[in-house]
């Protein structure tokens, strides 16, 4: 399959719409977040961590609010212009260093989305030459691939237990405060049905996305079940994190159309 350009461009929407949201969501606990972190100093190894540790190692509030303001800016520029390289990469440095800062209250959404990030600035170089058009093609890859082993890995790590094996997964995960619906625990046969599907979910995309006829029907159901969680588990911006990185899976044509429906939807309302 060659590089879909036109999803592409549809990914970096959505995943700049996830940032915005984000961002937004996180306002009222900013203090803490990011401010005043209860997170715990992270280690810092490898030359690169005075980059994406640069604001927990300052700690200054006025360059957190600094970082905030550019991320919130620079989305919505993103939303409306042509992705620039360098716009790509102030995104990703601001993320990453205020990722790290609450590193504590993350999720693998957050973590998904900092990987996304890094590779969308090799992405945004584009085709102006043959070196830029390689970087961005390899990156167009690495993305798909990225997304595609969050699920595989996953499943392959439930496999080393054995609440998915027999079922109760899900029925354990719903009697836990931080997520519910408590009351779905008592019907034990529909909790067990979603832990395997779950789990069926987790090795079927990665091999369903390949194939023509199987790729939407297949990102449909994982967008439904992301949905269900950010519902009834309360982790919005884990599951709308995946739901935008899907967008890189699409066609070009599954793209344009996508784009058709929501453009139907805004002159609708």
């Amino acid at each position: 399959m060659n590089v879909q350009w036109t999803s592409i461009r549809l990914f970096q929407k959505a995943i700049h719409l996830w940032l915005l949201g984000f961002l937004f969501s996180a306002l009222g606990t900013a203090e803490w977040l990011w401010v005043y972190p209860v997170s715990p100093p992270l280690p810092v190894p490898g030359r690169l961590s005075w980059v994406t540790h640069f604001l927990s190692a300052n700690g200054s509030e006025g360059l957190v609010q600094l970082a905030l303001v550019m991320l919130v800016l620079l989305s919505i520029y993103n939303l409306f212009r042509p992705m620039r390289w360098w716009s790509a990469l102030v995104v990703w440095l601001c993320y990453i260093n205020l990722m790290n800062l609450a590193w504590m209250a993350g999720s693998g959404g957050q973590q998904l989305m900092a990987n996304v990030l890094f590779w969308n600035i090799l992405l945004s170089l584009g085709r102006e030459n043959a070196l830029r058009e390689i970087a961005s093609t390899s990156a167009f890859w690495i993305i798909r691939i990225q997304l595609i082993l969050a699920y595989f890995v996953t499943g392959i790590y439930k496999l080393t237990g054995t609440s998915w094996l027999d079922g109760t997964a899900v029925g354990i995960a719903v009697t836990d405060g931080a997520f519910g619906p408590e009351w779905l625990a008592r019907f034990s046969v529909i909790t067990m049905l979603i832990t395997w599907s779950v789990l069926a979910l987790q090795f079927i995309l990665p091999v369903a996305v390949w194939f023509r006829r199987t790729r939407v029907p297949i990102l449909i159901i994982g967008a439904t079940f992301h949905l269900a969680t950010a519902l009834f588990m309360g982790i919005p911006e884990m599951a709308f994190a995946f739901i935008a990185v899907y967008a890189i899976w699409l066609s070009d044509a599954e793209s344009a159309r996508v784009k058709g429906v929501m453009t139907m939807w805004r002159i609708a309302f």
